[in-house]
């Protein structure tokens, strides 16, 4: 039974990913409203005709269904199983608030129109949604090994150092999905120089936001750099959680400015712009982990 619970918190966790992919392919193909504006009908059929943004959109709708029974499943039994752990009351709850949130802001979106500022909170939702499962499935894999990671606490600064860079990460996300619906992905054609030899451009418009996007994720990247090398110098033995999670979260972050210079580069190839929202999935997870295990000394 243990072994099926936590093969169960892993797949559930891999389909929330996959949840993630499909909802950025739906942005990026622009097909949200492959199904015209009928929820949860598809263009007045409950198995539509085929046609590539329709089934782009209805898979989508596929996915989501099944995340979300599959989510409540496992969260009920994580509650069930861990009934007098508040870590994993509040995980659960989170994961299954959200993902009803996200399904029915999604929901919305296709039944009205919706502003580039809501459909931004689309994808900052869904990530909350993935964040929760995927906090929760690894409290249930490493239940049994967290002695061996956690011999002692973090420091205040170091704990402040963490969460001051979730946040500003998640803003930065936000700020990114807003630049994809406002249309401003292409605002700067080139890379390092926003078009030509341009370094600094007109800080209006779209170019405005695009260029905003880039210096928070170098701001972003320094945070990150500052935690891992803080990891390093203070946590190697005595906090081996958080000293692999920086690191992880420092390879994480290159993969994501590569990406997204790739998507800037290749003019929104569909591969370069799933990349980037995979890795940025992955690293706002790996952040969160970073944060929460801040929070637990010797004595956890």
């Amino acid at each position: 039974m243990r072994n099926l619970f936590k093969i169960t918190a892993i797949f559930t966790t891999i389909v929330m990913f996959i949840l993630m992919i499909a909802g950025s392919l739906v942005t990026t193909t622009g097909s949200g409203l492959g199904c015209g504006n009928e929820w949860p009908l598809c263009n007045g059929q409950l198995i539509p005709e085929y046609a590539v943004a329709t089934m782009i959109e209805y898979t989508h709708r596929l996915i989501t269904a099944f995340a979300g029974l599959l989510v409540l499943a496992f969260s009920i039994w994580a509650w069930i199983r861990y009934r007098r752990n508040r870590e994993v009351k509040i995980l659960a709850i989170m994961s299954i608030a959200f993902i009803v949130i996200e399904s029915l802001l999604g929901a919305s979106a296709v039944i009205w129109p919706q502003s580039a500022e809501a459909l931004a909170l689309h994808f900052g939702l869904s990530l909350i949604a993935f964040t929760g499962v995927f906090l929760l499935s690894i409290f249930v894999i490493q239940k049994d090994r967290s002695d061996h990671f956690i011999k002692g606490a973090v420091t205040g600064k170091f704990r402040w150092l963490a969460w001051f860079t979730l946040i500003f990460t998640y803003c930065d996300i936000y700020l990114g999905a807003y630049v994809r619906h406002k249309g401003a992905s292409l605002a700067c054609t080139s890379f390092p120089a926003c078009y030509g030899n341009t370094l600094i451009p007109k800080l209006s418009g779209t170019t405005g936001i695009h260029f905003a996007h880039r210096f928070a994720a170098l701001v972003l990247f320094v945070l990150i750099i500052w935690i891992m090398v803080s990891a390093i110098k203070q946590y190697k033995e005595t906090r081996r959680d958080i000293y692999y999670a920086s690191i992880i979260a420092v390879a994480l972050t290159v993969a994501q400015i590569f990406s997204g210079i790739f998507v800037v580069m290749s003019r929104l190839n569909v591969f370069a712009t799933l990349s980037h929202s995979a890795f940025i999935t992955a690293l706002f997870a790996t952040l969160s982990y970073i944060c929460v295990q801040t929070l637990k000394g010797r004595r956890h």
